[in-house]
Protein backbone atom coordinates (compact mmCIF):
# COMPACT_ATOMS: atom_id res chain seq x y z
CA UNK A 1 0.00 0.00 0.00
CA UNK A 2 2.87 2.35 0.88
CA UNK A 3 4.51 1.60 -2.48
CA UNK A 4 1.32 2.46 -4.38
CA UNK A 5 0.98 5.72 -2.45
CA UNK A 6 4.65 6.55 -3.11
CA UNK A 7 4.25 5.84 -6.83
CA UNK A 8 1.11 7.97 -7.01
CA UNK A 9 2.84 10.87 -5.22
CA UNK A 10 5.89 10.55 -7.47
CA UNK A 11 3.77 10.66 -10.62
CA UNK A 12 1.78 13.60 -9.28
CA UNK A 13 4.98 15.47 -8.39
CA UNK A 14 6.46 14.73 -11.81
CA UNK A 15 3.45 16.24 -13.58
CA UNK A 16 3.53 19.29 -11.32
CA UNK A 17 7.20 19.91 -12.08
CA UNK A 18 6.87 19.04 -15.78
CA UNK A 19 3.86 21.24 -16.52
CA UNK A 20 5.10 24.04 -14.25
CA UNK A 21 8.47 24.08 -16.00
CA UNK A 22 6.84 24.25 -19.42
CA UNK A 23 4.68 27.16 -18.27
CA UNK A 24 7.75 29.00 -16.98
CA UNK A 25 9.85 28.34 -20.07
CA UNK A 26 7.27 28.59 -22.84
CA UNK A 27 4.18 30.44 -21.61
CA UNK A 28 1.37 30.36 -24.14
CA UNK A 29 -2.37 30.78 -24.43
CA UNK A 30 -4.40 28.90 -21.78
CA UNK A 31 -6.32 26.00 -23.32
CA UNK A 32 -9.76 27.58 -23.01
CA UNK A 33 -11.20 25.66 -25.98
CA UNK A 34 -9.95 22.29 -24.76
CA UNK A 35 -11.65 22.81 -21.41
CA UNK A 36 -14.72 24.39 -23.05
CA UNK A 37 -14.49 27.64 -21.14
CA UNK A 38 -16.83 30.45 -22.20
CA UNK A 39 -14.97 33.77 -22.05
CA UNK A 40 -18.04 35.65 -20.82
CA UNK A 41 -18.47 33.20 -17.93
CA UNK A 42 -14.80 33.61 -17.12
CA UNK A 43 -15.04 37.41 -17.10
CA UNK A 44 -18.10 37.16 -14.86
CA UNK A 45 -16.16 34.95 -12.42
CA UNK A 46 -12.89 36.91 -12.43
CA UNK A 47 -14.18 40.50 -12.48
CA UNK A 48 -13.18 42.65 -9.53
CA UNK A 49 -15.41 45.21 -7.91
CA UNK A 50 -12.65 47.82 -7.77
CA UNK A 51 -12.73 47.94 -11.60
CA UNK A 52 -16.46 48.64 -11.80
CA UNK A 53 -16.06 52.43 -11.70
CA UNK A 54 -13.05 52.74 -14.02
CA UNK A 55 -14.98 52.54 -17.29
CA UNK A 56 -18.31 53.80 -15.96
CA UNK A 57 -20.32 56.31 -17.99
CA UNK A 58 -23.48 58.21 -17.04
CA UNK A 59 -26.70 57.31 -18.84
CA UNK A 60 -27.86 59.46 -21.73
CA UNK A 61 -30.96 58.66 -23.79
CA UNK A 62 -29.19 59.68 -27.01
CA UNK A 63 -26.35 57.20 -26.58
CA UNK A 64 -25.71 54.37 -28.97
CA UNK A 65 -25.26 51.26 -26.80
CA UNK A 66 -23.05 48.34 -27.74
CA UNK A 67 -23.54 45.48 -25.28
CA UNK A 68 -19.95 44.29 -25.33
CA UNK A 69 -19.02 44.56 -21.65
CA UNK A 70 -19.92 40.98 -20.78
CA UNK A 71 -16.78 39.81 -22.60
CA UNK A 72 -14.56 42.76 -21.70
CA UNK A 73 -14.47 44.39 -18.21
CA UNK A 74 -17.67 42.66 -17.08
CA UNK A 75 -19.27 45.83 -15.72
CA UNK A 76 -19.85 48.47 -18.40
CA UNK A 77 -21.06 48.49 -21.98
CA UNK A 78 -19.87 50.88 -24.65
CA UNK A 79 -22.02 54.03 -24.73
CA UNK A 80 -21.44 56.97 -27.06
CA UNK A 81 -23.10 59.38 -29.47
CA UNK A 82 -22.62 58.78 -33.16
CA UNK A 83 -21.33 61.76 -35.12
CA UNK A 84 -22.95 63.05 -38.31
CA UNK A 85 -21.12 60.49 -40.45
CA UNK A 86 -21.85 57.45 -38.30
CA UNK A 87 -18.49 57.24 -36.52
CA UNK A 88 -17.78 57.62 -32.84
CA UNK A 89 -18.01 61.10 -31.28
CA UNK A 90 -16.16 63.30 -33.78
CA UNK A 91 -16.91 67.00 -34.19
CA UNK A 92 -18.50 67.65 -37.58
CA UNK A 93 -15.96 70.32 -38.57
CA UNK A 94 -13.13 67.77 -38.29
CA UNK A 95 -14.47 65.88 -41.31
CA UNK A 96 -13.47 68.87 -43.43
CA UNK A 97 -10.42 70.27 -41.69
CA UNK A 98 -8.38 68.53 -39.00
CA UNK A 99 -4.80 67.82 -37.94
CA UNK A 100 -4.60 64.12 -37.04
CA UNK A 101 -6.51 61.23 -38.60
CA UNK A 102 -6.70 57.79 -36.96
CA UNK A 103 -7.80 54.82 -39.07
CA UNK A 104 -8.16 51.23 -37.83
CA UNK A 105 -10.52 48.53 -36.60
CA UNK A 106 -12.02 47.86 -33.15
CA UNK A 107 -8.70 48.60 -31.46
CA UNK A 108 -8.70 52.03 -33.09
CA UNK A 109 -12.35 52.53 -32.19
CA UNK A 110 -11.58 51.72 -28.52
CA UNK A 111 -13.87 48.72 -28.31
CA UNK A 112 -15.94 48.82 -25.10
CA UNK A 113 -13.86 51.65 -23.60
CA UNK A 114 -15.86 54.76 -22.69
CA UNK A 115 -14.79 58.38 -22.46
CA UNK A 116 -12.45 59.72 -21.20
CA UNK A 117 -10.37 56.54 -21.47
CA UNK A 118 -10.81 55.96 -25.20
CA UNK A 119 -7.94 56.36 -27.66
CA UNK A 120 -9.16 59.66 -29.11
CA UNK A 121 -9.58 61.35 -25.72
CA UNK A 122 -6.18 60.10 -24.56
CA UNK A 123 -4.48 61.36 -27.73
CA UNK A 124 -6.09 64.78 -27.32
CA UNK A 125 -4.81 64.94 -23.74
CA UNK A 126 -1.29 63.76 -24.58
CA UNK A 127 -0.77 65.80 -27.74
CA UNK A 128 -2.63 68.89 -26.54
CA UNK A 129 -4.34 68.92 -29.94
CA UNK A 130 -8.14 68.76 -30.04
CA UNK A 131 -8.23 68.24 -33.79
CA UNK A 132 -8.08 64.43 -33.78
CA UNK A 133 -10.44 62.70 -36.20
CA UNK A 134 -10.86 58.99 -35.47
CA UNK A 135 -12.70 57.13 -38.25
CA UNK A 136 -11.85 53.60 -37.09
CA UNK A 137 -14.55 51.00 -37.68
CA UNK A 138 -14.82 47.68 -35.82
CA UNK A 139 -14.54 44.54 -37.90
CA UNK A 140 -12.68 46.17 -40.78
CA UNK A 141 -9.20 45.79 -42.23
CA UNK A 142 -6.72 47.52 -44.55
CA UNK A 143 -8.58 47.22 -47.85
CA UNK A 144 -11.99 48.32 -46.53
CA UNK A 145 -10.36 51.12 -44.55
CA UNK A 146 -8.46 52.34 -47.60
CA UNK A 147 -11.60 52.42 -49.71
CA UNK A 148 -13.58 54.10 -46.93
CA UNK A 149 -11.19 56.96 -46.26
CA UNK A 150 -10.75 57.70 -49.95
CA UNK A 151 -14.52 57.86 -50.41
CA UNK A 152 -15.13 59.98 -47.31
CA UNK A 153 -12.25 62.41 -47.75
CA UNK A 154 -12.88 62.87 -51.48
CA UNK A 155 -16.52 63.64 -50.76
CA UNK A 156 -15.66 66.14 -48.03
CA UNK A 157 -12.37 67.39 -49.51
CA UNK A 158 -10.85 66.85 -46.07
CA UNK A 159 -7.66 68.70 -45.09
CA UNK A 160 -5.29 67.14 -42.53
CA UNK A 161 -1.61 66.89 -41.63
CA UNK A 162 -0.91 63.54 -39.94
CA UNK A 163 -2.23 60.09 -40.79
CA UNK A 164 -2.02 57.12 -38.39
CA UNK A 165 -3.02 53.73 -39.80
CA UNK A 166 -3.39 50.89 -37.29
CA UNK A 167 -2.66 47.33 -38.42
CA UNK A 168 -3.89 44.56 -36.10
CA UNK A 169 -2.02 41.31 -36.62
CA UNK A 170 -4.91 39.26 -35.25
CA UNK A 171 -7.21 39.40 -38.26
CA UNK A 172 -6.35 42.28 -40.62
CA UNK A 173 -4.68 39.77 -42.93
CA UNK A 174 -7.97 37.84 -43.15
CA UNK A 175 -9.98 40.95 -44.03
CA UNK A 176 -7.44 41.81 -46.69
CA UNK A 177 -7.82 38.39 -48.32
CA UNK A 178 -11.62 38.37 -48.06
CA UNK A 179 -12.35 41.91 -49.25
CA UNK A 180 -9.58 42.77 -51.70
CA UNK A 181 -11.05 44.04 -54.96
CA UNK A 182 -14.61 44.42 -53.66
CA UNK A 183 -16.69 47.51 -54.32
CA UNK A 184 -18.33 49.18 -51.32
CA UNK A 185 -21.23 51.60 -51.23
CA UNK A 186 -20.45 53.90 -48.31
CA UNK A 187 -23.46 55.78 -46.94
CA UNK A 188 -21.76 57.68 -44.10
CA UNK A 189 -24.84 58.41 -42.03
CA UNK A 190 -25.40 58.03 -38.32
CA UNK A 191 -28.64 56.13 -38.49
CA UNK A 192 -30.77 59.10 -37.48
CA UNK A 193 -33.89 56.94 -37.42
CA UNK A 194 -32.97 55.41 -34.12
CA UNK A 195 -34.80 54.47 -30.97
CA UNK A 196 -34.31 56.74 -27.97
CA UNK A 197 -32.82 54.85 -25.03
CA UNK A 198 -35.56 54.45 -22.43
CA UNK A 199 -33.70 52.12 -20.09
CA UNK A 200 -30.17 52.53 -18.80
CA UNK A 201 -28.25 49.82 -20.64
CA UNK A 202 -24.79 51.13 -19.87
CA UNK A 203 -24.36 48.40 -17.23
CA UNK A 204 -23.69 44.78 -18.09
CA UNK A 205 -26.65 42.56 -17.23
CA UNK A 206 -24.95 39.25 -18.02
CA UNK A 207 -25.23 36.57 -15.34
CA UNK A 208 -23.23 33.39 -15.73
CA UNK A 209 -25.03 30.08 -15.29
CA UNK A 210 -21.78 28.17 -14.92
CA UNK A 211 -20.84 26.63 -11.59
CA UNK A 212 -18.15 29.01 -10.28
CA UNK A 213 -16.16 26.28 -8.51
CA UNK A 214 -16.07 24.08 -11.60
CA UNK A 215 -15.26 27.08 -13.80
CA UNK A 216 -12.34 28.11 -11.56
CA UNK A 217 -11.02 24.55 -11.63
CA UNK A 218 -11.24 24.46 -15.42
CA UNK A 219 -9.56 27.88 -15.55
CA UNK A 220 -6.73 26.58 -13.37
CA UNK A 221 -6.27 23.51 -15.57
CA UNK A 222 -6.40 25.60 -18.76
CA UNK A 223 -3.63 27.81 -17.38
CA UNK A 224 -1.66 24.95 -15.87
CA UNK A 225 -1.51 23.12 -19.22
CA UNK A 226 -0.74 26.16 -21.40
CA UNK A 227 2.98 25.42 -21.60
CA UNK A 228 2.26 21.87 -22.71
CA UNK A 229 -0.11 23.27 -25.33
CA UNK A 230 2.69 25.55 -26.55
CA UNK A 231 5.01 22.56 -26.83
CA UNK A 232 2.46 20.59 -28.89
CA UNK A 233 1.88 23.61 -31.15
CA UNK A 234 5.61 23.70 -31.83
CA UNK A 235 5.14 20.81 -34.24
CA UNK A 236 2.26 22.38 -36.15
CA UNK A 237 2.64 23.95 -39.58
CA UNK A 238 1.97 27.69 -39.65
CA UNK A 239 1.14 28.97 -43.15
CA UNK A 240 2.03 32.41 -44.44
CA UNK A 241 -0.72 34.80 -43.33
CA UNK A 242 -0.62 36.95 -46.48
CA UNK A 243 0.31 34.54 -49.27
CA UNK A 244 -0.18 37.06 -52.03
CA UNK A 245 1.97 39.96 -50.88
CA UNK A 246 0.83 42.03 -53.85
CA UNK A 247 -2.63 42.59 -52.36
CA UNK A 248 -1.21 44.41 -49.33
CA UNK A 249 1.34 46.26 -51.45
CA UNK A 250 -1.40 47.37 -53.82
CA UNK A 251 -3.61 48.49 -50.93
CA UNK A 252 -0.89 50.61 -49.33
CA UNK A 253 0.27 51.95 -52.70
CA UNK A 254 -3.22 53.08 -53.62
CA UNK A 255 -3.77 54.87 -50.33
CA UNK A 256 -0.29 56.37 -50.48
CA UNK A 257 -1.03 57.84 -53.91
CA UNK A 258 -4.16 59.38 -52.43
CA UNK A 259 -2.16 60.83 -49.52
CA UNK A 260 0.42 62.25 -51.94
CA UNK A 261 -2.39 64.04 -53.76
CA UNK A 262 -3.44 65.48 -50.39
CA UNK A 263 0.19 66.50 -49.67
CA UNK A 264 0.34 64.35 -46.53
CA UNK A 265 3.94 63.59 -45.58
CA UNK A 266 3.54 62.55 -41.94
CA UNK A 267 2.27 59.00 -42.47
CA UNK A 268 2.44 56.29 -39.79
CA UNK A 269 1.59 52.58 -39.72
CA UNK A 270 1.29 51.32 -36.15
CA UNK A 271 1.47 47.53 -35.75
CA UNK A 272 -0.76 46.17 -32.94
CA UNK A 273 0.10 42.69 -31.56
CA UNK A 274 -2.45 39.96 -30.86
CA UNK A 275 -2.96 38.26 -27.51
CA UNK A 276 -1.29 35.05 -28.73
CA UNK A 277 2.03 36.79 -29.35
CA UNK A 278 2.04 38.45 -25.94
CA UNK A 279 1.14 35.18 -24.17
CA UNK A 280 4.37 33.46 -25.19
CA UNK A 281 7.55 33.84 -23.22
CA UNK A 282 10.40 35.21 -25.32
CA UNK A 283 11.01 31.99 -27.25
CA UNK A 284 11.67 31.17 -30.89
CA UNK A 285 8.33 29.45 -31.47
CA UNK A 286 7.08 28.70 -35.02
CA UNK A 287 3.90 30.68 -34.40
CA UNK A 288 5.96 33.70 -33.39
CA UNK A 289 7.97 33.24 -36.59
CA UNK A 290 4.69 33.25 -38.53
CA UNK A 291 3.64 36.53 -36.89
CA UNK A 292 7.12 38.00 -37.34
CA UNK A 293 6.97 37.21 -41.07
CA UNK A 294 3.66 39.09 -41.23
CA UNK A 295 5.15 42.01 -39.33
CA UNK A 296 8.19 42.05 -41.63
CA UNK A 297 5.92 42.33 -44.67
CA UNK A 298 3.96 45.20 -43.12
CA UNK A 299 7.17 46.99 -42.14
CA UNK A 300 8.82 46.57 -45.54
CA UNK A 301 5.70 47.78 -47.31
CA UNK A 302 5.43 50.76 -44.96
CA UNK A 303 9.05 51.71 -45.64
CA UNK A 304 8.58 51.25 -49.39
CA UNK A 305 5.87 53.91 -49.42
CA UNK A 306 7.52 56.24 -46.90
CA UNK A 307 5.31 55.48 -43.89
CA UNK A 308 6.90 55.54 -40.45
CA UNK A 309 6.55 52.04 -39.05
CA UNK A 310 5.95 51.64 -35.32
CA UNK A 311 6.41 48.11 -33.97
CA UNK A 312 3.78 47.87 -31.25
CA UNK A 313 4.54 44.16 -30.86
CA UNK A 314 7.90 44.93 -29.25
CA UNK A 315 6.48 47.84 -27.23
CA UNK A 316 3.88 45.61 -25.59
CA UNK A 317 5.95 42.41 -25.50
CA UNK A 318 8.95 43.97 -23.74
CA UNK A 319 7.00 44.71 -20.59
CA UNK A 320 7.21 42.84 -17.27
CA UNK A 321 3.67 41.50 -17.71
CA UNK A 322 2.62 41.85 -21.37
CA UNK A 323 -0.84 40.42 -20.73
CA UNK A 324 -1.91 43.08 -18.23
CA UNK A 325 -3.00 45.26 -21.15
CA UNK A 326 -6.04 42.96 -21.53
CA UNK A 327 -9.01 42.69 -19.16
CA UNK A 328 -8.07 40.23 -16.40
CA UNK A 329 -5.16 38.99 -18.59
CA UNK A 330 -7.73 37.30 -20.85
CA UNK A 331 -7.92 37.36 -24.69
CA UNK A 332 -10.08 40.49 -24.86
CA UNK A 333 -9.53 43.89 -26.43
CA UNK A 334 -7.21 46.31 -24.65
CA UNK A 335 -8.12 47.53 -21.18
CA UNK A 336 -7.44 51.06 -19.92
CA UNK A 337 -3.76 50.25 -19.47
CA UNK A 338 -3.48 48.93 -23.02
CA UNK A 339 -5.04 52.07 -24.48
CA UNK A 340 -2.89 54.32 -22.32
CA UNK A 341 0.23 52.69 -23.79
CA UNK A 342 -1.15 52.90 -27.33
CA UNK A 343 -1.99 56.59 -26.98
CA UNK A 344 1.40 57.37 -25.44
CA UNK A 345 3.32 55.68 -28.27
CA UNK A 346 1.21 57.26 -31.02
CA UNK A 347 1.51 60.73 -29.49
CA UNK A 348 5.29 60.28 -29.19
CA UNK A 349 5.75 59.36 -32.84
CA UNK A 350 3.41 62.18 -33.93
CA UNK A 351 5.47 64.72 -31.99
CA UNK A 352 8.70 63.38 -33.45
Amino acid sequence: MKNIFFIFCSIFLFFIIFFGSLNFLLGGVPLYNIFKINLSDLVFTLKKKEFSELNKIDFNKDYYIHKCGYSEDGFNNLAYKKDNFGFRENRTDLFYDTDIVILGDSFGASHCINKPNDLTSLLINQTGNKNVLNISVSGTGPYYQKEMIKSLFTKNNTNFNTFVWLFYEGNDHEELKNNFGKKFDFKFDNGKIKDIQILDQTKVDYVSKANPKILKLKFFLANFSRGFGTLIKYFKTYPTLIKNEEIYDSTVKDLNNFLIEKNINNKIIFYIPKYTRLSYNKINHPQIKQLDNLKKLIEETANKYNFKFVDGSSIYWNRTDPLDVFHYNLPTHFNLNGYSILAKEISTVIKN
